[in-house]
């Protein structure tokens, strides 16, 4: 991965699942992703979405997410292809709304998890 792909997907999952303490409404789903961006700088899109990790007790593992699950859709944005624009817009909730994510499972079982911000 070239460094502006992986800055740019660094800058990606902080801005979309970080969260920010100065904006109390915005709300968190407690995941982090490992993302692969396909395309360039001014119209990337999402060529793979992997949960690397779990926030304990937060919203996406209340819905049951796991680490290691791969992310097929964003509500329905599919991915690959999906713009990375749009997956940010699409995860950007406030707290009590919610997203839903068809993941694949580790043995290739697809689910649809619902995860609604805190």
């Amino acid at each position: 991965m070239n460094k502006k792909l992986l800055l740019f997907s660094v800058g990606f999952c902080c801005s979309v699942f970080c969260g920010s303490a100065l904006a109390a409404e915005k709300g968190k789903m407690g995941l982090a992703l490992d993302i692969a961006v396909e395309g360039g700088f001014f119209n990337p899109t999402l060529a793979s979405a992997k949960v690397k990790g779990i926030v304990a007790g937060g919203a996406a593992e209340k819905a049951g997410v796991l680490v290691g699950d791969q992310i097929l859709k964003i509500a329905d944005c599919s991915i690959p292809g999906c713009p990375a624009d749009d997956a940010k817009a699409l995860m950007k909730k406030r707290r009590g709304e919610s997203v839903t994510l068809l993941i694949k499972q580790a043995d290739g079982t697809e689910l649809a998890k619902t995860v609604v911000a805190e």
